[in-house]
């Protein structure tokens, strides 16, 4: 493939519908293109910057709340009274599932037990949710060469993503995404059937708003649940991380603690 072949392709290969041998020419061409991988890069941006929007745009729910008063209305004068508590109680179970997906996206996963959960953090759960659960289709490297690429770009010393992929968790993609107004070198790991993400930039003031819950190897480590997601986050003395997974218990803390005696 060349040049504008692959400008031509990039929405179809960011979308996951190239087919095998389309995608397979794809990666070879960007492990020799600089500027190819780049677009591609920015793309992903734009991308994850657009689904993030979405995702913070306010939730209006009065159309609905009038919707659902006026059907109960129509209902209760239709038919009688059976016919009205059977309907009621569809209304009633519709409601609440409508409800619940609408405080979701409005709220983005912000609240947590009566603890405010941070942006960044709430951003990485949404993102863990959407990427690796749901299974969203994205423009993922797998190549160790590329994701060491990748996170060179964006500051991260490649020897990281080295000493990350040596470990118990198995390194299985990389890719660039956007966190509450930063990027973030997006890295998915496996432990078996269980799914993580590790979001890594360098270092600076205000990215993590930390409380310490334990300390590994001096450095603090918070925790802290996100709906499904339950997050951890740890700083070294070049790089901010976040640790997320869906699987249950303390799999994000001893995720983050791994992660943390890997890095410096």
């Amino acid at each position: 493939m060349n040049c504008s072949e692959i400008s031509s392709l990039l929405p179809a290969y960011i979308e996951g519908q190239l087919d095998a041998g389309r995608a397979t020419e794809f990666d070879a061409h960007l492990k020799t293109c600089s500027s190819c991988l780049q677009e591609l890069e920015r793309q992903a941006q734009i991308d994850a910057r657009v689904r993030d929007a979405v995702l913070s745009d306010p939730v209006d729910v009065t159309d609905i709340d009038r919707l659902v008063r006026e059907n109960l209305s129509t209902e209760f004068h239709r038919s009688a009274r059976q016919q009205f508590e059977s309907v009621r109680r569809r209304w009633v179970a519709a409601t609440a599932g409508i409800v619940a997906i609408l405080v979701l996206l409005a709220v983005g996963y912000h609240t947590l037990f009566g603890r405010r959960l941070a942006g960044v953090y709430a951003a990485a759960a949404a993102d863990h949710q959407l990427e690796i659960v749901q299974q969203e289709p994205r423009a993922w490297f797998t190549i160790p060469s590329q994701i060491e690429g990748l996170a060179q770009s964006q500051g991260v010393a490649p020897a990281v993503v080295e000493t990350l992929a040596s470990g118990t968790y198995h390194l299985d993609r990389g890719k660039l995404c956007w966190l509450d107004g930063r990027t973030f070198l997006h890295l998915g790991f496996s432990e078996g059937t269980r799914r993580f993400s590790l979001y890594l930039r360098p270092r600076e003031a205000g990215v993590l708003p930390l409380q310490t819950r334990e300390t590994e190897k001096a450095r603090p480590i918070d925790s802290m649940n996100a709906d499904t997601e339950h997050v951890a986050a740890f700083q070294t003395s070049k790089l901010a991380a976040i640790a997320v997974t869906d699987q249950p218990g303390d799999a994000a803390l001893q995720f983050a603690r791994f992660a943390s005696a890997k890095v410096q």
